[in-house]
């Protein structure tokens, strides 16, 4: 371990692929943000497809979960807005009908505890899973389902006291592969089992950060956050469970830490959610400026507007 912070050459360079020392300004993002809401506020979407309009979102990624990492990365607790942002987004922008497109929604809610979209996700679920895709498109019936995907609805079937999302998950793909032994032992102690397995589940994560092909991108919404393993601690946590105590190198970057119960993030006074979300709901355009003086008005002068 050569460089100053005594990571491992792995993590140092992702570190450094990620740039999670840099500061973004948001500020600076508002012309390319704004940019982005006027393309895609088209009549003919406004009209017809309006849903799609999050796909702002999608377009400046600098506004919710990379700004939400880089800012954990450097100690600054105005991370955690942007993760609930990140989240928000996510959960109301979640289109696609196949469970692993489902699946950084989910991580992401549960990450933050935000039971509100863990309701709207799995009414969402529900709705998919009923589609008669699933019964009978092959691409549906045959998809692929990262073992990930199979963990965190593992998790909110603890989380919830309700396995029934999960068995119907299990019916597809090739099952828990690497995560199936945190399933198989649930209810036993985690602090005993070998510091080997838990390793091997940190060197997972870090495989599958690559993204030059579906096999090594499984956790590329989360960058060196361990949120699948963050997520088993809470829940577990949450049912009065043992934690297991993980070495591995992972688990020394800030990017590891316990997120908080609360934020102090309140979607209606989101100045970017709440310009795309309304739009969506009322298929109206609208400039930032009318938002902002919309919030105003509604929550007061003294109201802290996220931007």
């Amino acid at each position: 371990m050569s460089n100053k912070a005594g990571y491992s050459k792995e993590i140092e360079k992702y570190i450094k692929h990620y740039r999670y020392d840099e500061v973004i300004d948001q500020r600076s993002l508002l012309k390319d943000f704004t940019r982005k809401y006027n393309f895609f506020t088209d009549k003919d979407t406004l009209k017809n497809f309006p849903q799609a309009i999050y796909s702002v979102f999608s377009g400046v990624p600098n506004c919710h979960h990379i700004a939400a990492k880089n800012l954990l990365f450097q100690g600054d607790d105005e991370c955690w807005e942007f993760f609930d942002r990140t989240a928000y987004f996510l959960t109301y922008s979640q289109s696609d009908d196949f469970i692993d497109l489902v699946t950084p929604a989910l991580n992401y809610a549960l990450y933050m505890q935000r039971e509100e979209l863990l309701e709207i996700l799995h009414r969402k679920m529900e709705t998919y899973l009923a589609n008669d895709n699933y019964k009978t498109d092959k691409e549906h019936i045959k998809q692929e389902v990262y073992p990930s995907s199979y963990l965190v609805h593992f998790l909110l079937s603890k989380y919830e006291n309700n396995d029934v999302q999960y068995n119907q998950v299990k019916k597809y793909g090739k099952g828990a592969g690497i995560y199936q032994r945190i399933i198989d032992e649930w209810d036993t102690s985690f602090q005993e089992i070998e510091q080997s397995y838990w390793s091997s589940l940190c060197d997972y994560h870090l495989q599958n950060l690559k993204g030059t092909k579906r096999t090594d991108e499984e956790h590329l919404w989360y960058g060196l956050i361990p949120m699948e393993l963050i997520n088993m601690f809470i829940v577990r946590k949450e049912a009065g469970l043992d934690i297991p105590i993980i070495e591995h190198d992972l688990f020394r970057t800030p990017m590891a830490v316990f997120p908080p119960g609360k934020t102090g993030y309140h979607p209606e006074l989101d100045a970017k959610f709440q310009l795309v979300h309304r739009t969506v709901e009322n298929r109206k355009k609208y400039s930032y400026g009318e938002i902002i003086t919309d919030l105003q008005r509604e929550n007061g002068p003294d109201a802290v507007i996220f931007y």
